[in-house]
């Protein structure tokens, strides 16, 4: 039978309308699906990459995290922090610059805090540039370094039968504390047979105020948000992971755009 060129046409345009329908529905279906995948990335990049927008103002890199997890996870290594127990006292380094007699900072001593002796009047604190003398109390007396005469290469401080003694490269010394004089000792420290004092680890109460004071090492609040917002968080992985997130964004952006383009024109037909 002959078909009327109104029918065919007609029958072409919603033939036509079909298979527009059928692609923005599959366009629909893709780009609601690329969406729900990356909706969690989305949500972390926009929060991340608003609060880096505002590092200053939110004081991101004045906030410290030294948790040991968040640590171990960066591959630093958290100290544990140790000291000497001298005459009913701590006496331990902040690992910056100060030495501390139980929670009061009481000399600047160049770390690592090596050793320490005391006697009935005084306490005595080797660190790396000095030897740090305190009365009984925590009062800085005197520091006697390598230009007062501090042997290098001194290894320890001894306190045996109420002398003080260094143990340095050259050998065993006797140290007077009031005139800071040096004589070999060796014979009378090997009579005298007295170890030095092994450092050990602090009470919790010190480690907790090393801890607020924000010593040992830690990671910015800043580093952490950044490291998340760009995947190094999570290694090389995780760079891989936005790299695809940002192809996925490019896609969605491109699909959206699709679906906008042919609704219009299936609106207009």
């Amino acid at each position: 039978p002959l078909i009327n060129p109104l029918q065919a046409r007609a029958k072409m345009n919603k033939d036509t309308s079909v298979n527009s329908l059928n692609l923005l529905k599959k366009h629909v279906q893709w780009h609601r699906r690329i969406g729900l995948s990356i909706f969690v990335f989305l949500v972390v990049l926009a929060i991340t990459g608003v609060a880096l927008n505002h590092t200053s103002a939110l004081r991101l890199d004045r906030v410290s995290l030294s948790n040991s997890w968040l640590l171990s996870w960066y591959g630093i290594e958290k100290p544990s922090f140790s000291g000497f127990s001298l005459n009913h006292h701590w006496l331990y380094h902040d690992d910056n610059e100060y030495l501390i007699l139980d929670m009061n900072p009481v000399a600047l001593c160049q770390p690592p805090l090596i050793s320490a002796a005391s006697n009935e009047t005084r306490m005595f604190a080797l660190c790396a540039d000095s030897l740090v003398i305190l009365s009984a109390n925590g009062e800085l007396i005197e520091k006697f370094t390598n230009f007062d005469g501090l042997p290098n290469g001194t290894s320890a401080v001894i306190s045996a039968s109420g002398g003080i003694y260094l143990l340095a490269e050259t050998g065993a010394m006797q140290f007077n504390s009031d005139t800071l004089a040096l004589t070999p000792a060796a014979d009378t420290l090997d009579k005298v047979g007295q170890p030095a004092i092994a450092s050990q680890p602090l009470p919790r109460p010190l480690m907790q105020y090393l801890q607020q004071q924000g010593s040992g090492p830690s990671v910015s609040l800043e580093t952490v948000i950044l490291d998340l917002h760009s995947g190094r968080f999570f290694g090389q992985i995780g760079v891989w992971v936005v790299d695809i997130v940002g192809l996925l964004i490019i896609v969605l952006s491109i699909t959206g755009l699709s679906v906008w383009v042919k609704r219009s024109r299936i609106n207009r037909e």
